[in-house]
């Protein structure tokens, strides 16, 4: 990327990777790239890439060692660097400015019109080849089909509306930046419905034809009525054909992972062996009577023969398949902007056509009720929880602890609820998750999004309010969570903090920025042990350029 820069640009990157190069710790890289980055991007049109290239490099600090920290401040200076033009470029086509152009020299003589400049290979947007046409299916019920699908479809959409909840606004302590819990997100319900009644529906075809396709003529294909007695026929025995499909692939991919994680330890998929086994042998009967030989029925015996043993760990072609339809899953959901747990498999898709809608239905308006309430204590609303988790799968109450706490974590479902019923006796990550698949990764996100939260709160000048209440918050996390089990996310906060002075380098307000950072520091290592003194400080700090009105948002 650097050799193929104009002169200037490379004069440029050069003077700054050698002032980058006598930065000799983290306070002072932080101090050099909040210079950097407000010198480079200082143009009306650069806030935007500016606030991007500043919370990628805060996030990519974490963890890293100082060399480390300075090859990635490197790399964002080049990027800086080069893309900068073209930002601005941008910024200006869009909003209807002519991109400046250098003074003619006085004297020239008039000349033809100078070509564009060649942009470098490297910065050519991607060609993407023409979409591929539809394969041609000549399914002979394909109507039938389309009508099966449509039917299963909405019931899915039914069934994955019980889940959601509205998402929470600054300042909760379930607020999140990105992506909230997944279920909540409407675009899921597309991608499960679009997976669903395409390559599943489409590998249920030998069980549905005799006794579905086959049935569906004209007058269920277009009367309303006709279509709705048909569907209330059929559809336990298409719910039983899907969720047989489902379990054989549920059942493979498990086998695939278990082969994968093997492959992954020893480096290799074994070696290939061999076994005796006993053989069955038919031949004909044979007698011989007074040197006449004839043959007269059969005889089975057995015989010992060596037999090849494939490699332990290479994966049959159904646990191909199922790996390779699982990553298409996963890969439809990406497109779409969603990105899925690693439970959200086989056996999710299974759970999520065999709950009983009106019994979740009731268990979620009970426990949301409860946690809404204020007079409902901890332990009754623990008691309550146990025993839903008796009624449902593991996914399900997940699900249910997630709505609760995205409704409620802000009363009577707060944070260390949540905790407990995340970890429970858990005693490592492994035991947690083996109980708990969904929770545990949104708990561990906790740390991180809150203290994204504060800077959210403090980059939109929100009232005080506001910001008082995601400090103390993000200070819930470090009083709540263990650093046995959750360490590295504490860690990963406590860098999205320290990178305030970066951050805000370029904002007028960012010497009380620093402050309101020091002091969430000093509290989250100990060093000020008292948090009301930490929230004093900070309002003391904030009150004068806090939003007067409107405490959230």
């Amino acid at each position: 990327m650097a050799n193929d820069l104009p002169a200037d640009q490379r004069l440029l990157l050069d003077d700054v990777l050698s002032r980058l190069g006598k930065v000799e710790d983290s306070p002072g890289l932080l101090r050099f790239m909040a210079e950097i980055l407000k010198t480079l991007l200082r143009r009306q049109g650069d806030a935007q890439f500016l606030a991007v290239i500043q919370d990628a490099f805060a996030a990519g600090l974490t963890g890293l060692t100082f060399p480390e920290q300075k090859e990635l401040a490197s790399e964002v200076i080049q990027v800086v660097i080069t893309k900068r033009p073209e930002i601005a470029l941008a910024w200006q086509k869009i909003h209807g400015q002519p991109p400046r152009q250098p003074p003619a020299p006085a004297q020239a003589p008039a000349a033809a019109a100078a070509a564009p400049p060649q942009r470098r290979a490297a910065d050519l947007p991607m060609e993407m080849p023409p979409p591929l046409p539809p394969e041609a299916d000549e399914y002979a019920f394909s109507p039938a089909e389309a009508f099966v699908a449509g039917q299963l479809g909405d019931a899915l959409d039914k069934r994955l509306a019980l889940m959601r909840v509205p998402l929470p606004a600054i300042p909760s302590v379930a607020w999140c930046l990105d992506q909230p819990f997944f279920l909540f997100v409407p675009t899921f319900a597309v991608i499960a419905k679009a997976f669903i009644t395409g390559p599943i529906l489409r590998r249920c075809r030998d069980g549905l034809e005799k006794r579905v396709l086959s049935r569906i003529d004209h007058e269920v294909l277009t009367k309303p009525d006709r279509q709705a007695e048909f569907w209330n026929e059929a559809r336990e025995l298409v719910w039983k054909v899907v969720d047989e499909s489902l379990t054989k692939l549920a059942t493979h991919h498990k086998a695939a992972e278990t082969k994968q994680a093997a492959i992954a330890r020893t480096g290799n998929e074994g070696k290939e062996g061999f076994k005796v086994v006993e053989m069955p042998v038919t031949r004909p009967r044979t007698y011989n009577i007074l040197g006449v030989e004839f043959a007269l029925g059969q005889v089975t015996t057995t015989k010992r023969v060596k037999v090849k043993v494939p490699p332990p760990y290479k994966l049959e072609p159904e646990e191909v398949q199922a790996m390779d339809l699982i990553q298409e899953f996963r890969n439809g959901a990406a497109q779409a902007g969603l990105k899925l747990p690693d439970a959200a498999d086989f056996q999710f898709l299974r759970t999520l056509l065999n709950f009983n809608p009106r019994l979740f239905a009731q268990s979620r308006d009970e426990l949301i009720g409860l946690a809404a309430h204020e007079d409902t204590t901890s332990g009754f609303l623990t008691e309550r929880l146990k025993a839903a988790d008796k009624s449902f799968t593991n996914h399900l109450t997940d699900v249910l602890v997630m709505m609760m706490f995205t409704r409620c974590g802000d009363t009577s479902f707060r944070l260390a609820q949540f905790h407990a019923a995340c970890v429970g006796s858990a005693r490592d990550k492994s035991a947690m998750v083996a109980k708990r698949p969904f929770i545990p990764a949104e708990l561990a996100r906790r740390p991180h999004e809150l203290a994204l939260q504060l800077r959210e709160a403090l980059r939109r000048r929100l009232h005080l309010d506001a910001v008082l209440g995601s400090v103390e918050r993000l200070l819930d996390c470090y009083k709540v969570m263990s650093r046995n089990l959750f360490g590295p996310e504490l860690d990963e906060a406590r860098g999205v903090i320290t990178a305030f002075p970066m951050i805000f380098a370029a904002d007028a307000e960012v010497a009380t920025y620093t402050t309101i950072a020091k002091l969430v520091l000093a509290t989250v290592t100990g060093e000020q042990p008292d948090r009301s003194i930490c929230l004093m400080r900070v309002g003391q700090a904030y009150d004068r350029i806090g939003r007067k009105s409107a405490a959230t948002a």
